[in-house]
């Protein structure tokens, strides 16, 4: 009787856990996937059950992390209290945070070169529908406000998320990113009409 496919979810999910693990121990250009059955505790043979190669298996990390931060990115909208523009502002804390973290930042530098163009548009490909809607929903937010002056929502989402993607285009420095994403971020309020009158003229 075949397994049922929430059992070979879960598998899979925990041989990607096990490479985040040795990832963050070796940096991804030196752990093969030897390294990683032997720290899942399974034959390498298993592992070709649930990814094609190590690729995959980056992939498969990085979705996670992308999970991860798309469920804080959707509790921070989902907050009562804040003003759109600080939860605009929250939404630039959260990806800096993931930024400044080592094993995230290894894993960045991995999928930004070259060779891994494919892998970084399959990344895309997962994030932008997630954080449209989230990001539409701020600027929603600000426009009942008040505080924002744009006609549409979702274009304004676009666009805020366009200003964040071209930081990275533009061949910023990972380690430069989080001071990117910051100033992007209030260049993006500047666009949305927002005026932060607790700040000096």
């Amino acid at each position: 009787m075949p397994r049922p496919r929430a059992d070979k979810s879960a598998r899979r999910a925990e041989l990607a856990s096990a490479a985040a693990l040795v990832f963050a121990e070796r940096g991804v250009a030196n752990t093969a996937v030897s390294d990683i059955v032997k720290a899942a505790g399974v034959a390498q043979g298993t592992f070709y059950l649930y990814f094609d190669s190590k690729d995959d298996v980056i992939l498969a990390v990085v979705e996670q992390i992308a999970d991860t931060m798309i469920a804080r990115i959707e509790a921070a909208v989902d907050a009562t209290g804040p003003s759109a523009a600080e939860k605009l502002r929250g939404l630039s804390d959260i990806l800096m945070s993931f930024e400044e973290d080592p094993a995230i930042v290894d894993l960045a530098e991995t999928l930004h070169t070259p060779h891994n163009a494919a892998l970084h548009d399959r990344l895309e490909e997962r994030l932008s529908p997630s954080l449209v809607p989230l990001v539409e929903r701020i600027v929603a937010q600000g426009i009942a406000e008040g505080a924002f002056d744009v006609p549409d929502a979702h274009t304004a989402a676009w666009f805020v998320l366009g200003g964040l993607r071209s930081a990275e285009l533009s061949g910023t420095g990972v380690g430069d990113m989080p001071a990117q994403i910051l100033a992007v971020t209030e260049l993006a309020l500047r666009a949305l009409g927002y005026r932060d009158e607790t700040q000096s003229r």
